[in-house]
């Protein structure tokens, strides 16, 4: 699944500040790029995605770049990013939505046959196989990745054990890869943002089990609310570097995963029950979110967590 096609169209006129779009338009817009662009995506079981120096979406409406502008940027230059998958989250959406940019994109993932299909689906993405839960082998993947500016921290996995069946295996794979990663990719990139004095954009993908207990999830709702707090924190100490960093926190959302583990009617019902809109959230619905944290539309943006959650935490 990836971006409506109302979400990335190209022809409309844009609505005039301040005035909602007519019926069946969406309020933000994000058409594809020059063909100079370049988006370089890098990620663990799923993409993990990196925007190299090239890479620009623009908003029709203002004609504004939806990336910071960096000092010393040659015109013809646009921002670059870097995120991260694991297991099956989000699927291929994130990867697909910045590819449908018209973004060079390079795809990492510690399963081959996932990024084979990535490139079934994608043609054109180039891939690395690297596991981001190896970091020295995550260190020197992406060593060589080169500039990058914006981020987004995808990789997740989730064991779910009650509390007294925990298990030192789940409890060490999940704070590798659901926080440890983070902090690893984070640093590289923010220490290449510094070094060449440029602004970027960090966005890590959070949970509402991050602020909410939930019957077998202890370790999986404490990596989120650890992802939490990091996120302010880094938000906090990176921010005199024009860094901004910021969190999304999804409900359950609908790719293949989250169907097969959601098809009970009865179970989904409980849940479905705390949101006050009555839906689960679709992909698209946390990739734009994503897309809008990323862009200069956010500028003054640092240190959130935005839920995309129908409710849920309002409750």
């Amino acid at each position: 699944m990836g971006l409506s096609s109302q979400s990335w169209s190209e022809g409309a006129a844009p609505t005039p500040f301040g005035q909602l779009p007519p019926a069946g338009r969406p309020l933000f817009e994000y058409p594809r790029p020059r063909r100079d662009t370049t988006l370089r995506l890098a990620g663990r079981a799923l993409p993990h995605a990196v925007l190299k120096p090239g890479a620009q979406l623009k908003c029709p409406q203002c004609g504004r770049s939806s990336v910071p502008e960096r000092s010393g940027r040659r015109g013809s230059e646009a921002p670059g990013a870097l995120g991260s998958r694991h297991g099956a989250g989000l699927g291929h959406g994130p990867v697909k939505a910045l590819h449908s940019t018209g973004a060079r994109v390079v795809a990492v993932s510690r399963t081959q046959a996932d990024l084979d299909s990535l490139v079934r689906e994608c043609p054109g993405v180039e891939t690395v196989c690297v596991d981001l839960a190896d970091w020295e082998a995550t260190e020197q993947a992406l060593g060589g990745v080169g500039p990058v500016d914006l981020l987004v921290n995808n990789a997740a996995v989730a064991f779910l054990q009650p509390f007294l069946e925990v298990t030192k295996e789940a409890y060490d794979m999940s704070f590798n890869v659901n926080l440890r990663a983070v902090i690893q990719v984070s640093q590289i990139v923010a220490r290449g943002l510094i070094a060449r004095g440029a602004p970027g954009v960090i966005v890590n993908v959070s949970s509402q089990a991050s602020q909410r207990g939930l019957t077998g999830h202890s370790v999986y709702c404490s990596t989120k609310g650890a992802l939490d707090i990091l996120t302010k924190v880094m938000a906090v100490e990176l921010g005199p570097h024009k860094i901004r960093v910021n969190a999304v926190n999804p409900t359950v959302v609908m790719t293949p995963m989250g169907q097969a583990a959601w098809s009970d009617p009865q179970k989904a019902k409980a849940m479905l029950d705390r949101i006050p809109l009555g839906r689960f959230a679709e992909v698209e619905n946390v990739v734009d979110t994503i897309l809008f944290l990323l862009s200069d539309r956010s500028s003054m943006i640092t240190g959130s967590t935005v839920p995309v959650d129908g409710g849920f935490l309002a409750t």
